[in-house]
């Protein structure tokens, strides 16, 4: 028996949509009975069948929280998934990260209630091409905009052509949309600027983080208004960091939501103090790096959008884990796996900064893939500061995947001592690995996007993780 206030769900939908729906489920079912996640391919039988399927499913829930950008989609989902539950928010999540279209459109099928008078909120982690007509579709409460780097050229073209595709999806935004903007990305920064929605700036206020100058592999370098070069005082990450342009004087603005007095504790995670509007907290987490720091930000800013308490925020950080294969840490007999994705120069750059900041011998396995979901491009490994090896104490190291070749290739360029043992099949350079490392120490696992899932279903074989749909 339906719910008096849903009685007339059914006479909404279209056949279209009721067929659509229908068959992707079917679809779940038979997929996941032989073994599979059905994460996409449901969702992309219910758009062939109701090419306006996500427009007209988005209707059933309570507005969307879109989150996007290059590096941090998945774990800035996943910290504010943590605070929904925390403040017992009702709302559904694309949790496996199947970001394009039918991986949304699955997602709002699989979490259809037919039955409920509450309308929960969607919780959709985007993919940067796929924002606008997402944006366009569903009924956005609060965007976030993570960073913007150059990632998978053979699919985005260069950075500025996301830019664009970006700004264009804001310009009809209803005026209650919330943007979470990086002010210490000139990129991400003044998307706002011809948009009607309120802004919430998050950043970094600690000179002490500063690099000192912007890394060879730094995407927006001139300003956006004027192409003149940009002056800047502080750099913590790639192209983020404090910003003026001298001709102009576009600056960076200062952010509404911030950390300060940042420890970074190698891969053991982070602490900080967290300046909001609302007051002030420490955090203290087991997500490592300073890109955790700006996706904690993110996080707690829209979670302020959305009117939750900041004691319930803090909290719910607090215990937080990452995604699967963001910084996933696995026990193995005595011995320890660490494994954190990478898959452009600005996110492997600081994967190495983390793991590297500090001498001490390191056991590293590298799986560089090429599939359509790793980007076809691999020439991305020549900007990624591996001479870092050349200084760091690494006992041994392993390439692998399709480009392990590549990758024992650039690594001969750096100068580095330790030569890297190529075996292109995972399993066994998995294998081979583990059996060199002495118990107690930590093999550090550095995958692409593909390789990473395929290392997740080597590991859920031998039973010590969940496949990655059910993460």
């Amino acid at each position: 028996m339906l719910h008096p206030a849903r009685q007339d769900i059914i006479g909404v939908m279209d056949a279209r949509l009721i067929t659509a729906v229908a068959a992707a489920k079917l679809l779940k079912s038979v997929i996941r009975l032989s073994g599979g996640g059905g994460t996409a391919a449901p969702g992309l039988l219910a758009e062939y069948i109701d090419s306006t399927a996500l427009r007209k499913l988005a209707k059933y829930y309570k507005g969307a929280v879109l989150v996007t950008g290059t590096n941090g989609k998945t774990t800035t989902s996943r910290l504010l998934g943590h605070i929904l539950e925390a403040a017992k928010t009702s709302f559904i999540h694309n949790r496996a990260g199947s970001n394009l279209l039918r991986g949304l459109v699955g997602t709002l099928i699989d979490n259809l209630e037919f039955n409920s008078a509450v309308k929960k909120i969607a919780l959709l982690e985007v993919d940067e091409a796929t924002l606008p007509v997402v944006t366009s579709s569903t009924e956005p409460k609060v965007i976030i905009f993570n960073n913007l780097f150059r990632d998978q050229l053979d699919r985005y073209g260069e950075v500025d052509k996301i830019r664009k595709i970006w700004q264009s999806s804001l310009l009809h935004l209803a005026s209650s949309t919330v943007l979470v903007l990086n002010s210490d990305d000139h990129s991400v920064a003044h998307l706002g600027s011809s948009a009607k929605a309120r802004v919430i700036y998050f950043g970094i206020e600690d000179e002490n983080l500063s690099l000192g100058k912007l890394s060879h592999a730094s995407d927006f370098t001139r300003c956006i208004a004027c192409e003149g070069e940009l002056a800047f005082d502080q750099v913590y990450l790639s192209h983020l960091g404090k910003y003026k342009c001298a001709n102009c004087g576009l600056a960076r603005p200062k952010p509404d939501v911030y950390a300060q007095k940042v420890y970074l504790d190698e891969e053991k995670g982070f602490m900080a103090n967290i300046v909001t509007p609302k007051g002030n907290f420490e955090l203290k987490t087991s997500l490592p790096g300073l890109y955790n720091v700006y996706n904690a930000l993110a996080a707690i800013s829209a979670a302020l959008a959305l009117g939750i308490e900041l004691a319930v925020v803090k909290k719910a950080l607090q215990g937080a884990k990452a995604a699967f294969g963001r910084t996933e840490r696995i026990e193995l007999d005595g011995k320890k796996i660490f494994i954190a994705l990478v898959k452009n120069p600005s996110g492997f750059n600081e994967v190495l900064r983390t793991l590297f900041a500090k001498p001490a011998e390191k056991h590293v396995l590298i799986a560089i893939n090429d599939l359509i979901a790793d980007g076809r491009d691999v020439s991305w490994l020549w900007d990624v500061d591996f001479e870092i090896l050349g200084t760091a104490r690494v006992k041994n190291m392993t390439v692998s995947g399709i480009r392990a070749a590549d990758m024992a290739l650039r690594l001969k360029y750096t100068g580095a001592k330790v030569k890297a043992k190529i075996e292109e099949d995972l399993a066994l350079a998995l294998e081979n690995a583990v059996e060199k490392l002495p118990r107690g120490e930590t093999l550090y696992i550095l995958p692409t996007y593909t390789a990473m899932l395929k290392l997740k279903e080597i590991l859920a074989g031998k039973g010590l993780t969940t496949r990655f749909w059910e993460d």
